[in-house]
């Protein structure tokens, strides 16, 4: 009996231990539960979902990012590739071609019969031309001429692409030919017993623009107006220019042009009466003054801080005229055209100069908005056309809407 109650009293308590081990988990897991419990119920409300927005928040800033970047080098390249598919004006007419034609036409057609080596000559010309016309273009065949051509007497007229990197390019060229000293004297000894010169100035062709003749009248220097056309190649892979044709000359009718632009006043309208007088009193006081004037005087006349400098004395005013005066942004502003005349100090030499002038009545007097200021005109007549336009849109709703209600008083009659 003994053996049988401690072996069932040592069963009850392993199970006694067990229950309590099983007892404190249990009130573990309840604690850790509870503090859950407790942790959520601190959490203000809302808080999951400022969470989940900061989250989204990051992500979407590093998406940002990363297409930013993917962009900005495919950008780039897409950049790169614009610029080089971009059409180029063909170089054959660019103006390095136009400069380089210049210094060839300015070596073509100056030599000194004097000085004259033609290995050196054909050397400079070889720079410029083909090598299968150096040996064509360089020879000098007269004896009594030296010839000049200064580079700035060269005059691009026409420039035409051909495709291809080639071009023709017309020139005016003013060339200078001074009659050598051995052929001078020997028209002085061939000169008649009465002195007629041998070579009459009236027997010049007519593209002679200057004549210089000596006291026995025999004519020593001539300058000539001519047309010169030549065929340019540009080669792209040695990086150069050649003239590959020997150059021909051309003509070109000068005429008077016949034409011009539309002017800005063309499209305002014409002020006329005794409202014009003030206005032209005012401008030549105020030309008077912008010919003589210092700026501190003149911002007296002018409205327009950027432009207060007159002409500081070096041109004399005389006068104004061929004065229009137009109508400007409103009743206190005038645009007006007119011709002023000045005279150079020294020399008494008038010319005429034309300008445009928006002026402003200001405190009982006018002073000047803008001089010459196509911008402000431009401005003005296309604010002025909008004005219009908006005119026009609401005058043809307001008839809209009158036809509308004539046709609903009319279906109201038909209906009684």
């Amino acid at each position: 009996m003994s053996k049988l109650t401690h072996r069932r009293t040592k069963k009850v308590s392993k199970f006694e231990k067990i229950k309590d081990v099983a007892l404190k988990m249990n009130e573990n897991e309840k604690r850790k539960s509870d503090a859950k419990k407790k942790e959520k119920q601190k959490k203000p409300k809302g808080y999951r979902a400022r969470k989940a927005g900061v989250v989204t928040f990051w992500v979407m800033l590093v998406l940002m990012f990363l297409i930013v970047v993917v962009n900005s080098g495919g950008g780039k390249k897409q950049t790169e590739a614009m610029v080089l598919n971009e059409p180029t004006t063909s170089k054959a007419v660019s103006t390095e071609a136009v400069e380089f034609s210049k210094d060839f036409l300015s070596k073509y057609f100056t030599w000194n019969l004097d000085k004259l080596d033609q290995n050196d000559r054909d050397a400079t010309l070889s720079y410029f031309v083909s090598k299968d016309i150096v040996d064509q273009i360089g020879r000098i065949t007269g004896k009594t001429w030296h010839s000049t051509l200064k580079r700035d007497a060269v005059l691009l007229k026409e420039a035409q692409d051909l495709g291809d990197n080639k071009s023709i390019l017309t020139y005016q060229v003013n060339i200078t030919y001074d009659k050598t000293l051995a052929a001078i004297e020997k028209e002085k000894s061939a000169l008649g017993e009465n002195g007629e010169d041998t070579y009459s100035v009236e027997n010049l062709s007519p593209d002679s623009m200057d004549v210089v003749v000596n006291e026995q009248g025999i004519v020593k220097r001539i300058i000539k107006k001519k047309f010169v056309t030549i065929h340019l190649y540009y080669d792209a892979d040695q990086n150069r220019f050649v003239i590959y044709q020997i150059p021909s000359f051309t003509y070109f009718e000068d005429t008077p042009n016949t034409s011009g632009p539309e002017m800005e006043t063309d499209n305002l309208r014409t002020v006329v009466g005794n409202e014009t007088n003030a206005v032209k009193d005012f401008l030549n006081t105020f030309f008077e003054a912008y010919a003589n004037d210092s700026s501190e005087k003149l911002s007296y006349l002018f409205d327009d801080e950027r432009r207060q400098s007159g002409l500081n004395k070096t041109m004399e005013f005389v006068t104004v005229k061929n004065v229009t005066v137009y109508e400007g942004r409103n009743e206190k502003e005038k645009v007006v055209s007119a011709t002023v005349i000045f005279a150079e100090p020294d020399t008494g030499i008038e010319y005429s100069s034309n300008y445009q002038i928006v002026v402003a009545e200001k405190q009982d007097r006018f002073v000047v908005k803008h001089l010459n200021s196509k911008k402000y005109i431009d401005d003005m007549l296309n604010d002025a056309e909008q004005t219009a336009d908006k005119t026009d849109v609401d005058s043809s709703e307001d008839n809209k809407k009158g036809d509308e209600v004539e046709k609903e008083q009319e279906e109201q009659s038909t209906e009684e």
